[in-house]
């Protein structure tokens, strides 16, 4: 029975990583895309003040 329960916490701890991974790769995701939305006006008003 012990082992049984003690099972249980090793096969959360093995789909953790992945589900931890999963995540920085949305965060990473949703940051890159939150920089390059931020950043496109900045550089089309500069091109356009230059222009």
């Amino acid at each position: 029975m012990t082992m049984g329960y003690r099972n249980r916490p090793t096969a959360a701890s093995q789909f953790a990583p992945a589900d931890l991974l999963q995540g920085i790769l949305v965060v990473s995701s949703f940051g890159f895309w939150a920089v390059m939305l931020g950043l496109m006006p900045v550089l089309l008003f500069r091109v356009w003040l230059v222009g």
